[in-house]
């Protein structure tokens, strides 16, 4: 076995618990949600989770993104927490997350934070993008601003050891987050984020996502239907459109990156299983 494999294993065998309740809220709600990221290339490369990946990311349009979370606050099951603006006020991302109770992962980035930290899967809303260059870049700069200005007021820490310039911005961010509260940026931020959705576009745009606005502005038409694939051992949605959404990530997204291109993407620092250890 690699090095990777038993805590990813566990890891990954976490996350299709999780799976399962996000397809269950869906299928009673009829609401489509989307494998994404290195969810849906792993589905199709490897079907199933990437062997050395320790996320899960699911995206669903705007709509049926706020229609999962109302439902998900009642329906979700014990084992079960949600995690987003309104539940946890010390949590600083513009997305849900669906964690684990009684486990622990904490990543470096995160570990400053009070927010609730155990095994999760990360579920992105997908916001309409403007259809105007110009408009793009503002909605970019505005949002990436108000992100950063949270990040540092909850006390995230994104960055390394030795990154002294990024280190200073996030110094004089915090300063400034100081004379606002948490809930005052959230609000900023949110309606930033959703300043395009009651307009037309033929784009969308995740903006929570780990790429950037531009990487993560994605033509809608690939998000028109959903398909099945195998995953682990059971089944998930992806986009109609997947093999030019992953064609347009990934180029050759059949080629596995060599090994020192792989690994812990999170720097995680803290992780226990609790009662999923056997899993």
């Amino acid at each position: 076995m690699d090095q990777y494999t038993e805590n990813q294993r566990k890891l990954h065998a976490c996350h299709v618990i999780l799976l399962e309740e996000v397809k269950r809220i869906c299928k009673k709600h009829e609401l489509n949600y989307f494998a994404i990221a290195g969810t849906l290339l792993g589905a199709v490369r490897h079907k199933g989770a990437i062997p050395w990946d320790d996320d899960m990311d699911l995206g669903l349009l705007r709509p049926d993104y706020d229609q999962f979370i109302e439902c998900a606050k009642a329906e979700l099951g014990k084992h079960v927490l949600m995690q987003c603006f309104e539940t946890d006020s010390e949590y600083g991302l513009p997305f849900a997350k669906l964690m684990l109770r009684d486990t622990v992962m904490v990543e470096r980035a995160a570990a400053s934070n009070h927010a609730n930290k155990g095994i999760y899967i990360d579920i992105f809303p997908l916001d309409n993008a403007p259809e105007d260059v110009e408009l793009q870049k503002k909605h970019d700069g505005k949002t990436y601003f108000l992100k950063r200005l949270l990040l540092a007021k909850q006390g995230y820490k994104v960055y390394k050891p030795g990154e002294t310039k990024k280190k200073l911005v996030y110094t004089a961010l915090s300063a400034l987050a100081a004379f606002q509260s948490a809930k005052s940026i959230k609000a900023k931020l949110d309606a930033a984020i959703q300043a395009y959705n009651s307009q037309p576009s033929s784009r969308i745009v995740n903006i929570g996502g780990a790429y950037g606005y531009q990487k993560e502005m994605l033509q809608r038409c690939w998000f028109d239907g959903t398909v099945e694939l195998p995953f682990e051992n059971t089944v998930i949605s992806a986009p109609a459109g997947y093999i030019d959404y992953l064609t347009y990530f990934y180029g050759d997204y059949m080629t596995p990156p060599p090994e020192n291109k792989r690994g812990d993407r999170h720097s995680v620092v803290e992780l226990d299983f609790g009662p999923y250890n056997e899993v």
